[in-house]
């Protein structure tokens, strides 16, 4: 008889652009972007969305607050449209 072993739970850190999975073992866990938001929580941007942003601001890359300000913008967006559920 085999042991059954526990599966460990899916971690979720998600990117904040596109919703692609950023956490360890995820394709783009080695390259993500790591941004420490006001409230204590950390939000993320795969290396292809931190490209993205930063070619359609016509800039290397984004500051930090830069892309607070997007991911607080986003997360009020997310929340109008599914009346914070």
């Amino acid at each position: 008889m085999k042991a059954k072993h526990a599966t460990p739970p899916t971690a979720r850190e998600p990117c904040a652009e596109c919703g692609e999975e950023t956490a360890v073992g995820s394709v783009f866990f080695s390259d993500r972007r790591s941004i420490d938001r006001a409230e204590g929580t950390v939000t993320y941007l795969c290396s292809l969305c931190d490209a993205r942003i930063a070619a359609s601001h016509h800039q290397a890359r984004l500051s930090d607050e830069q892309i607070r300000r997007l991911a607080n913008n986003w997360s009020a967006a997310v929340n109008a449209f599914t009346g914070g559920h």
